[in-house]
């Protein structure tokens, strides 16, 4: 009925009830107008209250929601609604703003604004007991958690279980630690979550040791549940780290690959070009153009070409450079000397006996000798059809080489300008 209404009823039972206390006074009976008179009173107090709701009204709504927000939520939110705001002071607004703000967390409703659950903490931080005070700070949590402010929420989440440790009501410590769990698994710190599911567990068997409930015992066993679940999923957060990791450092291995692969192919178009400015070098000494002269003389010469012993050790050095000449005759036979270095290196140029036997100060016949004394006994290659000359031009090219003297560029370069 409304208020209104309820007026109506009682000013016109007032009216007769005035009406009856004329009669008894008419007919001068005292009891009957005492007991007229205390009805009247009664009926203008009805009256007045029910003409002026906001008292009253307001904190037995307030109540009774409160009272059933954990057991029929949505009866709470209909009393709730029919609540007029207007009609309340700052400390039932405070609990207003709070219930309504615990009637969303507890329907899984996301929080949009934070403005009621503002106005509750700034009343009961100011007002309120520790359950107040700490219920205020878990809400207005709840709520910026929901808004993505985490620095906020987790400050107010841990101000919240310290004034609720406070308070010694087992089963709400454990209700706001499970809510700051998920607020740690939300944003992946899972080691902040295992710790707040001990918490939230450890209140619980506080909780069973002060009432030995049932019902405590189950949720006991569900928080374990909970402690091993986080368990697990702190374990797959680490797995799949190491997973991340190792796909991380398969596509550097990859990348890697690549760029090594690219310097492999700079380094053979690099290698390329060296050999062949080696060669150019090697076809543009002078050394080697008098060994070629020596080769294409004939076999009686009138005039013998000279040949230093620096004339020697360029010749080597060269075909050491181009061809690894002296290190491989030297690993297959270490016994070679300087002489039959020599000799070798000539025939690499295909220079016949004849033409250099002069220059190693013997006679044809015992360079010959001595020639096939390196093929059989240093390189022991007797059974080898191929003579020596052709042995040693079939020793591969050396590749890239270690070493170039600084003078081979000068006089080429100043060849080339000559040119």
């Amino acid at each position: 009925m409304t208020p209104f209404f309820v007026w109506f009823i009682e000013v016109y039972v007032s009216y007769y009830f005035l009406y009856l206390q004329i009669q008894s006074f008419v007919y001068k009976d005292k009891s009957r107008v005492m007991n007229n008179l205390r009805i009247l009173l009664y009926v203008v107090v009805l009256s007045l209250a029910a003409c002026h709701p906001g008292g009253t009204n307001v904190k037995q709504g307030l109540d009774k929601a409160a009272q059933l927000m954990g057991q029929d939520p949505d009866t709470a939110s209909i009393i709730l609604e029919n609540i007029q705001i207007n009609q309340m002071n700052e400390a039932q607004l405070a609990e207003y703003n709070l219930l309504c703000t615990q009637l969303n967390e507890d329907k899984n409703i996301a929080h949009t604004s934070d403005k009621q659950i503002r106005q509750a903490v700034s009343y009961f931080d100011q007002h309120g007991n520790e359950l107040q005070k700490s219920k205020a700070y878990f809400y207005l949590a709840c709520v910026e958690s929901d808004l993505d402010q985490k620095k906020e929420a987790e400050t107010h989440f841990k101000e919240a279980i310290k004034l609720a440790a406070l308070t010694e009501k087992y089963d709400y410590v454990a209700k706001v630690c499970r809510r700051c769990s998920l607020y740690y698994q939300k944003y992946g710190h899972f080691d902040e979550a295992l710790e707040m599911e001990r918490k939230a567990y450890a209140s619980q068997l506080m909780l069973n040791d002060q009432t030995g409930d049932t019902k405590i015992i189950l949720s006991s066993a569900l928080g374990v549940f909970g402690v091993m679940s986080l368990l697990l999923g702190l374990l797959w957060k680490k797995n799949k780290f190491v997973y991340s990791q190792l796909t991380t450092f398969k596509d550097e291995m990859l990348r890697k690959e690549a760029e090594s692969d690219k310097l492999m192919l700079q380094c053979n178009y690099l290698e390329e070009k060296y050999q062949s400015l080696q060669q150019h070098i090697y076809e543009s000494s002078p050394v080697v153009s008098k060994v070629r002269q020596i080769k294409e003389r004939s076999v009686s010469p009138s005039k013998v070409v000279s040949f230093s012993e620096k004339d020697w050790s360029e010749l080597l050095r060269l075909q050491e450079g181009v061809y690894g000449l002296v290190s491989k005759l030297k690993e297959i036979s270490p016994k070679l000397t300087e002489e039959d270095l020599r000799v070798c290196a000539f025939l690499r140029e295909g220079v016949q006996p004849t033409c250099f036997a002069d220059l190693m100060k013997l006679t044809v016949e015992t360079l010959t000798r001595r020639i096939s004394r390196i093929k059989t006994e240093k390189l022991m290659l007797a059974n080898s059809k191929e003579s020596l000359e052709d042995i040693v031009k079939s020793l591969k090219e050396a590749g890239i080489v270690n070493y170039i003297m600084p003078y081979d560029f000068d006089w080429l370069l100043d060849k080339e300008c000559s040119d």
